[in-house]
């Protein structure tokens, strides 16, 4: 159990960091990460209570690119339990295929 955690504790300060780096998403598409024990209904519910709409997931149920026209989409999503939101320019590394 506390590798996990160690593990779990380095995946957020890795997401903070990058989150900062990045800066704080802004415009109508993020990308929006939740637990990552979470299935894809709770991420599709996780958009949706914030107002958005699913666009597409990333590798993972637990992360995906979400739009909404509304200004406040980011605190919204934050509100309904998104763990972490970033600019949707990060999806392309998450639809990336593996071209070998």
């Amino acid at each position: 159990m506390g590798q996990l955690r160690q593990g779990a504790c380095a995946f957020f300060g890795f997401m903070l960091v990058l989150s900062i780096a990045v800066g704080f998403p802004r415009g109508h598409y993020v990308l929006v990460v939740v637990d990552p024990r979470a299935d894809a209904l709770v991420t599709i519910d996780t958009i949706g209570r914030a107002g958005g709409s699913l666009v597409s997931f990333g590798r993972t149920p637990w992360i995906a690119v979400a739009y909404s026209e509304h200004d406040g989409f980011t605190r919204r999503l934050f509100a309904a339990g998104a763990l972490v939101v970033l600019n949707h320019a990060l999806a392309v590394g998450c639809r990336q295929k593996d071209n070998r």
